[in-house]
């Protein structure tokens, strides 16, 4: 249960504070919004807080991006909030406990949320209005129906926030306390509704959505999750479908209230999450302009399920006044466990969090609007404006290995859906050579994972370094066009250059040789890897006939200078990625699937043709 005080068994039940304008606000469940056609014949329309009529308004661009359609004829993402929110429980025996003050502060700043987010409908059952029927009528004949019509192109997120009840035992799932709850033993099953039931229907829901989460603020909320789950889960990667529950304690667990009553830490800390998430420079698109300044686009952050929730769990790490122990930590698992949901949900972050955090920021970067189109690496037609957004929005993801990585299970690899090609060193300079190309290319080719090989570029005679790779890589049709890594940084070269970091025009000189060579001989353009300072120094705008593996996975927002779009972007170098036991480059494409088989084939700088042809 949850209760203000630790009085009795009513001892304080949240862990979260929300304040609301310093105002509480006795409402109850009556709004102006539009009731769908379906609901008007029933007692339910007043539950409608938002609710915007098909066809009459666009999904947020970051929904279109991160869910795109299949099919041209593929509807519109529509996002649906189902909120249950009860304060009122008039028949607990004591005067204190009628109000439980912390969750009523908590609703308008709920309501306020879920507007921001951008959900096309929003219902809201609160204290005797979120009757078993009710609850039942939305999950069981709204929802269910309305997501089966767009037929995984919808998002749905569930929300409870009120009193909870225990299960018989340590085993056994408890319920959500309705407003007609007499106590933590109230027998009635009218008077609660069941977790066992509730997950049932969510999981209804969720085989039908594309994302959906439930977010459970009471006590003993942890219930809802089945006792046997199978599958591991990801949490943090928005681009496929996910279901999951977070919770504010474990079964047979109370979870804490801000002892001032004036909201609850679940709430107020998932809020708090996700204008944080603003702060993100992962989570934003940011524009690099010609001469290589950065500028961050507004409305464009996103903060991932499995961040928000370890930003409140890193929150809720601080003693409990009235336990001298942590407050619990939330609990997140999935409730639609199936082979293909290796996704989870995805939190927009409002624009003016996003100015807030631009307002703290001693360094901040210039905002720009998004008033613009994008190929995925240049605004559309600008080929010197170079994007770079948050990397799950890119379709095309994969690593660069070599012997240090250790060895790979490649079935896993595959298996995870995070790796779609891999580059493996293969050579250095005019003699190196990386013993385990050949099994690395093996590995790959038995699990039909798009393989290439990379040479680290150095001061030797070109023809010799032309030698060295043509002995190491065959001349396969469907091998990836030759990366070549120039390896280049400004103020302290790397060891590689030691013999003419002192003459860049030799460098460049010698790159070029190499680079037509090795276009002759495979029929298919190279492709560099380098920093921002190889670009500046040594490549300039003279090598935009190749593409560009930009390497940059600093904290501080990318760019770089001149106007040779990025083909792939290093953006990690710490990437974790099963079937590989250590930290792994992770990169990612510039375009779509169709682009990177036209790369695949000819080398072609595709991300510049597609920035140049849009002039």
């Amino acid at each position: 249960m949850r209760a203000r005080g630790s009085i009795g068994m009513w001892r304080v039940a949240v862990a979260l504070a929300a304040i609301v304008g310093g105002i509480l606000v006795s409402r109850q469940i009556s709004y102006a919004a539009e009731c769908p056609s379906e609901v008007q014949n029933t007692p339910y329309c007043d539950a409608f807080f938002v609710y915007k009529k098909p066809g009459t308004s666009k999904s947020d661009w970051r929904i279109e991006k991160l869910i795109p359609k299949a099919k041209e004829d593929d509807a519109d993402v529509r996002s649906f909030a189902f909120v249950v929110s009860v304060y009122n429980y008039p028949a607990f025996t004591q005067e204190k406990d009628k109000v439980l003050q912390s969750v009523k502060a908590d609703l308008p700043r709920i309501e306020a949320f879920l507007k921001d987010q951008g959900f096309d409908e929003v219902i809201v059952l609160d204290n005797e209005h979120a009757t078993k029927d009710a609850i039942n009528y939305f999950l069981e004949q709204y929802l269910l129906t309305k997501v089966n019509d767009y037929k995984g192109r919808s998002r749905f997120l569930f929300m409870y926030d009120g009193h909870g009840i225990p299960g018989a035992d340590d085993r056994s799932p408890g319920g959500l306390a309705l407003s007609m709850a007499t106590g933590e033993a109230d027998p009635l099953p009218a008077h609660s509704y069941g977790l066992d039931d509730l997950e049932n229907r969510l999981r209804k829901i969720a085989h039908l959505t594309y994302h959906s989460v439930a977010l459970l603020g009471s006590c003993y909320s942890g219930g809802v999750f089945p006792i046997n789950t199978s599958l591991g889960d990801n949490t943090s990667f928005p681009l496929s479908p996910g279901a999951h529950a977070v919770t504010a304690s474990k079964a047979d667990e109370l979870a804490w209230g801000a002892p001032d009553g004036k909201g609850t830490m679940f709430f107020e800390k998932l809020i708090a999450a996700i204008d944080r998430g603003a702060s993100d420079l992962n989570s934003s698109q940011v524009v690099s302009s010609g001469n290589g300044q950065p500028q961050k686009v507004a409305g464009s952050s996103i903060v991932r399920l499995g961040r928000a929730v370890q930003e409140m769990n890193e929150s809720l790490e601080v003693i409990n006044p009235a336990t001298n122990q942590y407050y619990p930590q939330l609990r997140t698992g999935p409730i639609a466990p199936e082979e293909n949901y290796d996704g989870a949900f995805f939190f927009l972050v409002p624009p003016r969090s996003e100015q807030q955090a631009n307002n703290r920021d001693p360094n901040p970067a210039t905002t720009i609007q998004r008033d613009f189109d994008t190929t995925g690496s240049a605004v559309s037609g600008r080929p010197d404006l170079k994007v770079f957004s948050p990397p799950e929005t890119y379709a095309v993801r994969g690593i660069d290995i070599a012997r240090y990585t250790g060895d790979l299970k490649f079935d896993a690899i595959k298996a995870s859906g995070l790796v779609k090609f891999i580059y493996a060193k293969a050579t250095q300079g005019s003699e190196g050579k990386d013993t385990k190309f050949p099994q690395f290319m093996k590995g790959a080719g038995e699990t039909g994972v798009s393989f290439g090989g990379y040479h680290v570029f150095d001061c030797s005679p070109p023809e010799a370094q032309f030698k060295n790779i043509t002995a190491m890589v065959p001349r396969d049709k469907d091998l990836l066009p030759v990366a070549v890594d120039l390896e280049w940084f400004r103020g302290n070269p790397h060891s590689l250059f030691l013999a003419c970091s002192d003459n860049p025009d030799v460098i460049r000189s010698n790159l070029k040789a190499l680079l037509s060579e090795l276009a002759d001989y495979y029929g298919k353009r190279p492709i560099v890897y380098t920093s921002r300072f190889g670009v500046g120094d040594i490549l300039r705008n003279d090598f935009n006939d190749f593409g560009l593996w930009y390497a940059d996975f600093r904290k501080t927002t990318p760019g770089y200078a001149g106007d040779n779009p990025w083909t792939f972007w290093q953006m990690t170098d710490h990437g974790n990625i099963p079937g590989v036991t250590t930290a792994v480059d992770y990169n990612v494409f510039f375009g779509s699937k169709e682009q990177f088989a036209a790369f695949a084939e000819t080398g072609e700088n595709v991300a510049r043709n597609a920035a140049v042809s849009l002039k």
